[in-house]
C-alpha cells in the first residue's frame, strides 16, 4: 500500500512528534507499505523520510522545483517527482496514494488533506483519510468537523469515514476495512425519498 504522509517541515515543540513517526515508520516498515510525501528534508517531512530509507521502505517525494531550489530537498531520494506548482504536488501526490495520513503539521498539512476531504465528499476520491491524533493535535479540529455536522455544512456519513486515531495499527487496519461513503448527492437523495 502506497501511503501518503502529509505533516509539518518543523519539527515541533514536543519530543512525542518525533518518537511516534519513527514508530510509525517502524510499523509502516513491518507491513511492507510505502511512503509518499512532499520530497523536503526539513522537520517531521526529513525525518520520516530518512528513516524510511534506512529502514528500506519505497519513498515517494514530490516536490516544486521552487522548494528544491531553495535546497529543501531530501537529495537521499532516488523517487523524486519535481512539478511546477503546488497545485500540482498534490494531484501527483494523490495519484500515487492509496490513502492518506494527516500528522502534525501546519496549515500545508491542513490544506492538503482538506483537498482530499472534498474529493471524498463530491465523489471524486474513494480512499481512505486518517489523522493521526498524537498528543491530541487534531482535538480542536474534529471538534469543528463535528461543529460543522450540528450546522448542517457536513454530512455525518463524510465525517464518519474519516479514520480518526492516536494508533497507527488502528489507522492501517481502518484503511484495510474501509468502505467510502457516498457522495452527497446520493445521501441527500436517500434521505429525501425516504
Amino acid at each position: 500500500m502506497n501511503i501518503a504522509i502529509y505533516c509539518g517541515s518543523s519539527f515541533g515543540k514536543n519530543e512525542i512528534y518525533k518518537t511516534t513517526a519513527l514508530n510509525m515508520v517502524d510499523f509502516l516498515a513491518k507491513e511492507s507499505c510505502s511512503i509518499v510525501y512532499g520530497g523536503s528534508k526539513a522537520g517531521l517531512m526529513g525525518i520520516i523520510s530518512n528513516y524510511a530509507l534506512e529502514k528500506n521502505i519505497p519513498v515517494y517525494g514530490v516536490i516544486t522545483h521552487d522548494l528544491a531550489n531553495k535546497e529543501l530537498e531530501n537529495e537521499r531520494l532516488s523517487n523524486i517527482i519535481k512539478v511546477d506548482s503546488i497545485r500540482e504536488r498534490k494531484a501527483k501526490m494523490e495519484e500515487l496514494s492509496d490513502a492518506f495520513i494527516a500528522y502534525p503539521g501546519g496549515c500545508g498539512t491542513l490544506e492538503e488533506i482538506s483537498e482530499i476531504l472534498t474529493s471524498i465528499q463530491v465523489g471524486y476520491s474513494n480512499k481512505p483519510c486518517a489523522f493521526y491524533n498524537v498528543n491530541g493535535y487534531y482535538d480542536k479540529l474534529i471538534e469543528f468537523l463535528n461543529t460543522a455536522v450540528k450546522e448542517g455544512f457536513m454530512l455525518k456519513e463524510h465525517l464518519d469515514s474519516i479514520i480518526i486515531s492516536d494508533n497507527i495499527e488502528k489507522i492501517y487496519t481502518n484503511f484495510k476495512n474501509y468502505t467510502p461513503p457516498k457522495n452527497k448527492w446520493e445521501i441527500l437523495k436517500a434521505l429525501t425519498n425516504c
